[in-house]
């Protein structure tokens, strides 16, 4: 049939969540030319809470305990700033065998009373954690899409990541967000002082989350999935 003919001439097309894993793609199968979609969010699901303009910085981390999350670094960061006269403290959501390392780094580096390893929390409840936050921090070596980053964006927080995959789509540097490379704990230090210190920067970049999420919506992207499906039938 007509359709069936369609398919199969479509037969080698791949979506791609962002340009980085379109270049993976691409570095496989250079015949193959991805169609980009990206990660959608439940904008609904998350409540912007009212900016904090005083108190401690307090920061949540949403990911797997394991050393490619680089959760060791957020903790280094926080002992810097401690050392620098700034309050801050951090919340991590999620298990994985780093964890025991974690908490272990946490008592060595005397920040202890800092963390919080909040474990596995389910979906139902994640939403009431990042309203608790000022700013989502995600140190990891590489990602697809981060739905832990879209999901803290449309709960009106500022991001702070590392310039990995969908990095470049999700964050608009200096405007929802600030990035920093890979085991930079410095520059993530300094991202941080930024923010905490500077309160309404932290309220302007976490409405402008916000905003972005909204154009990234599960409806948005499923719109683009129809006009997928479309061209090819």
């Amino acid at each position: 049939t007509p359709f069936i003919r369609a398919v199969w001439r479509h037969a080698r097309l791949v979506v791609a969540k962002c340009d980085g894993e379109a270049a993976m793609i691409r570095a496989v199968d250079p015949a193959i030319t991805p169609t980009l979609i990206p990660n959608g969010v439940d904008v609904a699901a998350f409540h912007p809470a009212s900016p904090r303009m005083h108190g401690p910085l307090r920061m949540i981390c949403v990911a797997r305990l394991i050393e490619r999350k680089g959760q060791r670094h957020l903790i280094a960061a926080l002992r810097r700033l401690r050392d620098a006269g700034v309050s801050a403290t951090v919340e991590f959501i999620g298990a994985g065998d780093a964890a025991p390392a974690y908490r272990a780094e946490a008592e060595r580096l005397g920040v202890a009373d800092l963390v919080t390893f909040a474990g596995y929390v389910p979906r139902e409840h994640i939403a009431e954690h990042y309203a608790s936050a000022d700013v989502f921090v995600l140190p990891s070596y590489n990602e697809g899409m981060s739905v832990a980053t879209l999901e803290a964006m449309a709960a009106g927080l500022p991001v702070v990541v590392t310039r990995t995959g969908g990095t470049a789509e999700l964050v608009r540097e200096g405007e929802n967000g600030l990035t920093f490379a890979w085991g930079d704990i410095e520059t993530l230090t300094r991202r941080l002082m930024h923010l905490a210190t500077n309160r309404e920067v932290l309220r302007r970049m976490g409405a402008a989350s916000r905003r972005r999420a909204e154009q990234m919506s599960w409806e948005t992207v499923a719109l683009q999935y129809l006009d997928m499906f479309s061209d090819i039938a």
